[in-house]
């Protein structure tokens, strides 16, 4: 029992020893001692590291892009292949194709602008009344000729063509 005692003591003098030498330690004088950098002994891999399939090709790997066509055929990755896959990309070992677009983009055509603000309050407009007219409509100026337009039968009873109708009526 008496050796048992002395072991608790012995082992807890020894971790009070151990806890107690870092806080006696003192905080390095930088400034007398020369600083040596370290050497990395396994440098960083991603800086040298070879292009990838997709970088160096400009299309996804053969056997990446049928698994993406298998899983989402319409995602780009998928499309991608699709379309180098059919031209042969693959099988010709092609290099790098970029596809050059010479025609504008769709909101370049379109014109279609900023949405307009649903919360803004829209001033009211008021436009005034026309008089009431019973002369005739003022004619055309310039001598053009408004004919109305011919009449078609429907589509289950029409016998007749067009050019048919048009010499009919004049």
């Amino acid at each position: 029992m008496a050796k048992l005692d002395r072991l608790k003591r012995l082992s807890a003098l020894a971790v009070m020893l151990c806890a107690a030498a870092p806080a006696a330690a003192h905080h390095p004088d930088w400034k007398s001692h020369p600083v040596t950098p370290r050497i990395d002994v396994i440098p960083p891999l991603g800086n040298n590291l070879p292009l990838s399939h997709s970088a160096r090709y400009n299309r996804p790997g053969y056997v990446t892009g049928k698994i993406a066509y298998w899983i989402a055929p319409s995602s780009r990755e998928a499309m991608a292949w699709h379309r180098a896959s059919h031209l042969g990309y693959y099988a010709n070992h092609a290099p790098r194709m970029v596809t050059h677009y010479c025609f504008p983009k769709p909101w370049e055509v379109l014109g279609t602008g900023a949405r307009t603000d649903a919360t803004a309050t829209t001033p009211s407009i008021t436009v005034p009344a026309m008089p009431p007219t019973d002369s005739a409509p003022t004619p055309v100026p310039g001598g053009i000729e408004l004919v109305p337009p011919a009449e078609l039968p429907p589509p289950e009873q029409q016998s007749t063509t067009l050019s048919e109708l048009i010499k009919g009526d004049s």
